[in-house]
Formats: structure tokens, sequence, C-alpha cells
């Protein structure tokens, strides 16, 4: 079995990240789409004098949306200064 180079290395350890991070992200999501039900639906049945489910409702959102642009679009730079991270310090 030959050994695998530097750049094989490095090429699964940029797959391993973005499955982790899709996974990541896809946990937070749909933890996200039920506690925004549960919300929404206890402003609609017990609380419904004032709409205030919109407000975590939104500030979930932001944090979904900060872990898919941080967490998912950004994982390869991420990775990569992580790499040269390594680097720099093993040289």
């Amino acid at each position: 079995m030959p050994t695998p180079t530097l750049e094989a290395y490095k090429r699964a350890e940029v797959t391993a990240a973005k499955e982790e991070s899709r996974r990541g992200f896809t946990v937070h999501l749909v933890i996200t789409l039920i506690v925004w039900a549960i919300l929404i639906a206890v402003n609609v049945f017990v609380a419904s004098e004032f709409p205030w489910s919109i407000f975590p409702v939104v500030g979930m959102t932001i944090g979904l949306l900060a872990h898919w642009y941080f967490g998912v679009v950004h994982v390869d730079a991420s990775v990569q200064k992580h790499q040269r991270d390594i680097e720099r310090r093993a040289a």
C-alpha cells in the first residue's frame, strides 16, 4: 500500500471538514425549526395578545445564517489557515 502524500492528507482534511460542517449545520437547522414551531405555537395558542415569537425567531435566524456563512461557506478558508499554521509550526 503506497504512503499517502501531504497533498492527499490536505484534501482529506478539507473533505472531512466540509462533511462535519454540513452535518453540524443540518443539526442546527433541525433544532432551530423545532424551536420555531414550539415558540410560534405557544404564541398563537397561549399568549396571542402580541406576536412576541417573531423576536426570538429573527434572532435564531441570524444565528443560523451566521453558522451557515462562517461554518459552511468559509470552511475551505478556515481549513487552509489551519493547514498553514500547522506547516509553519512543523518547519
